[in-house]
């Protein structure tokens, strides 16, 4: 959960450290320079994903929205991730945009991807009808609603879909 300057500083004091030391004679320097790969790796592999997400779980969405666009290449992260991030994409597009069009894509990229456990993969289903009712398609929304109640899912989210229908019937 590193910043990107944090670790950029990381990666080039480890590097550095690493040549420094084979420069020297030492082989404890590869497994600097070992260290260095990993950040990069690591970088492009999450992401700043989870924190993202963890802003927009808490209604920050500019941070969440300047977190995710440090992503540069999104198909080079892990399938878990990549799908958190068309989650948070969809999300915000659907926030700030009002672009129902390219929220409902990104949300179904998510849903299609690898989420990490079936209640967000209820909860991303529900998002996708709350998208679907924000664009006065409340048949489609009811119908993926119901689809949500479906997936298994904790206490926590039940009371979360019930809400939900109750706005749905309240729209009608």
């Amino acid at each position: 959960m590193f910043t990107l300057p944090l670790r950029i500083a990381i990666v080039v004091a480890s590097a550095s450290y690493g040549v420094y030391e084979l420069l020297h004679g030492d082989q404890l320097g590869y497994l600097w320079l070992a260290a260095a790969v990993f950040f990069v790796v690591g970088y492009f592999r999450y992401g700043p994903i989870r924190p993202a997400f963890k802003a927009l779980q808490r209604g920050q969405f500019k941070r969440a929205e300047r977190l995710v666009a440090t992503v540069k290449f999104p198909n080079l992260l892990s399938g878990q991730f990549r799908a958190y991030f068309h989650w948070i994409h969809g999300v915000l597009a659907a926030q700030d945009d009002n672009n129902f069009v390219l929220a409902e894509e990104q949300m179904r990229l998510a849903i299609d991807g690898a989420l990490r456990t079936s209640n967000d993969r209820c909860l991303a289903t529900a998002a996708l009808a709350q998208i679907f009712a924000q664009s006065d398609d409340s048949e489609r929304a009811k119908q993926l609603l119901a689809d949500a109640e479906q997936i298994p899912h904790k206490d926590s989210t039940s009371t979360y879909l019930k809400k939900l229908k109750l706005e749905f019937e309240k729209v009608e």
